[in-house]
């Protein structure tokens, strides 16, 4: 395994020999170096808390820490762990904390909820969700934002809201547990997307999106995944949910050049009307979380030497 000569800012991505196509070591931006190549001046110089803030700092990015030596000194290795997901409690549905998809880098999940559905008064589950954000770009944007005192009253709306206007790519995933037909999961959204798109005059837009589900039958285990492109794409995938999980190497089934659609559609989850209240719980804890790796990493890296960006 090979590191990047600029070990404190390296991001080479490197293919396991298992499976390449979906889980890779990674040098994230949580990376940090020891000018001295040795175990005790990792302990001494900067005390042991140097390592015990790296390795948190893996985690909460839901990755697994690894001590790297290297021609210059000692890093810190984060890479992915086939073994961390994140299950919806109310479906049992699991998610990676970490996977990669057709768009972007490696991407963080920021939680889990489950959609339900009144039925004569019974609440009916119909599918799990759960928010990915690309980490790197997104931890760093929302350090900027909590630098700049956005996040002073901690609510969860602040969090959701962050990672709804961030510049960086994002997708929720949901995942069906029973059928239903694709004019079904259209309708319960379309009533909260009419009227934003219509003021600002897309609703060929919006048609264009609900004639994607129609004729269609979703069976149970299907996923639907809205990928939200930075440049303001709608990229749509809707398909059993593969044996591997992979959907890195997947083509768009849709695409939509719309950030009115894109911004209308996430709202619909993560906005203040969401559809899924603890799934919004979940997805401001997981933004927390990566807000504290991103403060970890910079005071990691200002102990070894580096450079904060």
């Amino acid at each position: 395994m090979m590191l990047h000569r600029a070990c404190p800012t390296a991001r080479n991505i490197v293919a396991s020999s298992s499976r390449q196509r979906l889980h890779r070591s990674a040098l994230v931006d949580c990376t940090s170096h020891v000018k001295q190549p040795s175990r005790r001046c990792m302990h001494t110089q900067f005390g042991s808390s140097w390592w015990q803030q790296s390795k948190m700092a893996c985690k909460h990015l839901g990755l697994t820490t690894l001590a790297v030596a290297t021609g210059t000194g000692l890093a810190v290795q984060c890479m992915a762990s086939d073994s961390q997901t994140i299950t919806e409690k109310a479906t049992g549905v699991t998610f990676p904390q970490v996977t990669k998809f057709w768009q972007g880098e490696a991407y963080r999940c920021m939680g889990a909820g489950v959609r339900t559905k009144k039925v004569a008064f019974v609440g009916i589950k119909v599918y799990a969700v759960a928010l990915f954000v690309e980490a790197e770009p997104a931890a760093h944007e929302l350090g900027i934002r909590h630098r700049g005192g956005f996040f002073q009253d901690n609510s969860d709306d602040d969090y959701n809201l962050a990672l709804t206007d961030g510049a960086f790519n994002k997708l929720i995933q949901v995942q069906l547990v029973r059928k239903i037909e694709g004019e079904q999961f259209f309708g319960a959204i379309e009533e909260a997307l009419t009227p934003r798109l219509s003021v600002t005059g897309e609703m060929g837009t919006l048609n264009k999106f609900k004639q994607f589900f129609e004729g269609k039958s979703l069976e149970k285990g299907s996923d639907i995944l809205l990928l939200w492109k930075k440049e303001g794409v709608l990229e749509v995938v809707a398909k059993p949910h593969p044996s591997s999980g992979d959907y890195s190497q997947v083509q768009a089934d849709l695409k939509i050049d719309s950030p009115g659609l894109c911004r209308a559609l996430f709202e619909v989850y993560t906005g203040s009307n969401t559809v899924v209240p603890e799934a919004k719980k979940a997805w401001a804890e997981g933004a927390r979380q990566l807000l504290d790796s991103e403060e970890i990493r910079r005071s990691t890296r200002r102990a070894g030497g580096g450079k904060d960006q």
